[in-house]
């Protein structure tokens, strides 16, 4: 007698098994009895854990066989076609199964893979009850998003899922904001920073379109100016005590940008803006983590002939800082 496997494919992404999913197995799990059994693929994103994805592999598996047991539970990482997907799938079935003699059936509920797979497989869609089809795993997510349990196991999952994200670096911008003939720069100062000043900037936002539409943002934002241009300088790792973590880095874009005219006011997170003359401005006046960008921008200005520092002395001074 052949072997007779069922294969389920799905994302799981939630807190339980909810009915449908209990639905699925169980009728499954009956067609295939005895010889054979019942092979779950667990989908596995790229891009690791997300608020659409807030489960890992291990954390899915763990979860069906704690229910079935003798389910035998794999992962299926997405691909950028569907073609690639399925046969992708299909080669994992035939290393599940190692056997060429094996009857493979595929199913799915409403709303699962089937209409996406294009393998050597005919897909079964089972029927399942009204009462649980209408179940969304994206509802359960909404539902825990902002639910705090009060548990010892509600907190060792936190702890888990912290340490199975991937590290991240966070993308800033900050601008050089110069005068017409750049011989001085506005800087902005903020909030328990020691008097200490800094260039305009923020946390880039993929909803403000580009890094350099980010930087016109943020200046406007923190200013209340307009640049008339903009130019990129460079970018550099800053050490910023916010994010002193070993899965956390920061990472700028720095430009530099003129404006006509000098008229300024200090606005969103920022309590003061300045008008400097860049022949006496020295890192000394900076916060610690702009130091390297002051003079990234005395290097960029030699390209105009301006002049950046008060004197010599203070030039190589600022170049061992």
């Amino acid at each position: 007698m052949k072997p007779s496997y069922g294969v389920i494919v799905g994302r799981f992404q939630v807190t339980d098994l909810h009915d449908g999913h209990m639905e699925l197995f169980r009728q499954v799990r009956n067609r295939h009895k005895g010889n054979g059994g019942v092979i779950v693929f667990i989908g596995v994103a790229p891009a690791g854990i997300t608020q659409d994805n807030p489960l890992d592999f291990a954390t899915r598996k763990a979860m069906i066989q704690a229910k079935f047991p003798d389910f035998t539970v794999l992962p299926l990482k997405d691909t950028r076609t569907d073609e690639t997907w399925s046969d992708n799938l299909d080669e994992k079935i035939d290393e599940a199964v190692g056997s060429c003699l094996a009857e493979v059936t595929l199913y799915g509920g409403r709303d699962s893979f089937v209409p996406h797979y294009s393998g050597k497989h005919t897909p079964v869609e089972l029927t399942l009850p009204v009462e649980v089809v209408s179940i969304k795993g994206t509802d359960n997510r909404k539902e825990f998003s902002n639910n705090v349990i009060e548990s010892p196991e509600f907190r060792a999952g936190m702890i888990y899922a912290a340490s199975h994200l991937w590290p991240v670096t966070l993308m800033m911008v900050d601008v050089a904001i110069l005068n017409y003939d750049r011989s001085e720069v506005l800087l902005v100062q903020k909030p328990g920073e020691n008097g200490k000043w800094r260039f305009a900037g923020g946390h880039v936002e993929a909803r403000k379109g580009t890094v350099e539409t980010n930087g016109r943002h943020e200046a406007l934002e923190e200013t209340d100016v307009d640049l008339i241009d903009q130019e990129y300088i460079g970018s550099a790792v800053i050490d910023d005590w916010r994010y002193r973590q070993p899965d956390r880095s920061v990472m700028t874009a720095f430009y530099a940008g003129r404006v006509s005219g000098m008229a300024t006011k200090a606005g969103d997170d920022v309590h003061a803006a300045h008008w400097f003359r860049l022949d006496q401005l020295t890192t000394y006046q900076m916060v610690t983590e702009h130091m390297e960008l002051l003079m990234m921008l005395h290097k960029y200005l030699k390209r105009f002939s301006v002049r950046t520092m008060s004197d010599p002395k203070e030039e190589a001074h600022a170049d061992t800082v």
